[in-house]
């Protein structure tokens, strides 16, 4: 069952949203208190209530606690303020999207802690311990969530933060800032990180990069710290939907040895780091990249460790890699090629008649340039197997549509310098399905 708080006001921000409220089947307050899951981007969260694209928060709990692999609890989805979100979501930089961005982070956190949390706690008895307080978001709102859990670990015991914006790259030149802050001491007690490789300038590295900062700070890998790179998931709802059972299965469920595994591979280039981490799958169904795995390859030659079951190209040649968690193990050819880390893209789109000059023109969140009426062109030096989703746009919900109307959407693999030609047909119309326009 959800419930929906309407307009829930907020003293600390100066603005209301809606809030939907998951309450596992049975729930009574009598039997409470139940552990809490907080949630951002709450009108994208249950597919019963709120808007689509959405995560089915509420479809995967309601089999995850029918099964009995998770305890009853419930689930708050606080929605995003709309064009605030970013602001809000902001504690160490400004947005940097927004020319006008500031950082509202703390007072979304007194919202959330010193507001939200006491109400709820006393309309659906909620827990108060941290070791069954959770906080959870992707993208932006994964980049809040870990600072919150990291910020306040005595309100927030566990975390998830699914393909958290990390690090903002200019879509014209390539430049990284980082817009979050790397935590010198442990937070919360379990932490999810996860990232999928078609995610384009929402990037791997920086991802795995806080995977490897959070193990040196002695979260246990596989236990306290579980992540997940999926090498085929974009950046969108759902991808977060797939994931998040395995997210909720680590922070409230019961831990257990692997069941399964399997290899990842692949073929890189001198200098290039290779993630080799196993995807593992626990007997609940909690799937994620075993960090916490012995990693050996034959010859030595071809490569060297340099993190948790991470390796770099050293020379080129092949190597079987073996990686062992638990009594399972799985061995694969991992290919080392000479070559440069980055290759080159270009891309030239064609729009239709009326675009206006002034508009810019996106390719996979790259910004091109107009060369010629009607033609839009960009290069740009990629990291070699960088996932692209391969859409075009004009910016929020401006999507170029192909001849049949449907948005244009081709993903690619960057691993080879390559040319690509698009042609868009028309854009769509922000003003039709805007995701923010009501609850």
């Amino acid at each position: 069952m959800i419930e929906t708080l309407t307009g829930v006001r907020s003293r600390a921000l100066g603005n209301s949203r809606d809030v939907f409220v998951y309450l596992p089947p049975g729930h009574d307050p009598a039997a409470g208190p139940y552990p809490v899951v907080i949630l951002q981007d709450g009108q994208h969260v249950f597919a019963g209530a709120g808007l689509s694209p959405s995560w089915r928060v509420d479809e995967t709990l309601d089999d995850l606690i029918g099964r009995g692999l998770l305890p009853p609890l419930v689930a708050v989805g606080v929605s995003n303020a709309g064009d605030q979100r970013g602001n809000e979501y902001s504690h160490v930089a400004p947005y940097p999207r927004d020319p006008a961005g500031v950082c509202r982070g703390e007072l979304y956190e007194e919202f959330l802690i010193e507001e939200l949390l006491p109400a709820l706690r006393e309309r659906y008895a909620v827990t108060a311990d941290p070791a069954a307080t959770a906080v959870m978001g992707s993208s932006m709102g994964g980049l809040v969530s870990y600072h919150l859990a990291f910020r306040r670990p005595e309100v927030f015991g566990l975390a998830a933060a699914l393909s958290p914006f990390l690090v903002f790259v200019d879509p014209r030149t390539l430049e990284e800032t980082p817009v979050y802050r790397r935590f010198e001491a442990r937070g919360p007690h379990r932490v999810w990180l996860d990232i999928g490789g078609m995610e384009g300038l929402i990037m791997v590295r920086p991802v795995r990069e806080l995977a490897e900062h959070l193990l040196d700070l002695g979260y246990a890998p596989d236990e306290e710290l579980r992540y997940l790179h999926e090498p085929s998931a974009p950046h969108h709802e759902d991808a977060w939907a797939a994931r998040a059972g395995s997210a909720l299965l680590h922070l409230f469920g019961t831990a257990g040895p692997p069941v399964l595994l399997s290899g990842t591979g692949g073929e890189t280039v001198t200098g290039q780091h290779l993630d080799v981490a196993p995807i593992a799958e626990r007997a609940d169904g909690c799937v994620y990249s075993a960090l916490g795995a012995r990693v050996t390859w034959q010859p030595a030659g071809p490569l060297k460790s340099v993190g948790h079951a991470l390796l770099e190209g050293v020379e080129p040649g092949a190597a079987q890699v073996v990686a062992r968690t638990g009594e399972l193990e799985v061995s694969e050819r991992v290919t080392v090629v000479d070559g440069a880390p980055g290759a080159l893209l270009d891309v030239t789109v064609v729009v239709p008649l009326g675009t206006p000059d002034d508009s810019p023109v996106y390719f996979s969140g790259l910004v091109t340039t107009k060369v010629a009426p009607g033609v839009h062109h960009g290069v740009w030096r990629l990291p070699r197997g960088v996932g692209l989703n391969g859409t075009v746009g004009r910016g929020w919900r401006r999507d170029g549509l192909d001849a049949d109307g449907f948005p244009i959407r081709t993903p690619l693999r960057h691993d080879a310098d390559r040319r690509v030609w698009v042609r868009v047909a028309s854009w769509s119309d922000p003003a039709q399905n805007d995701p923010h326009a009501g609850s």
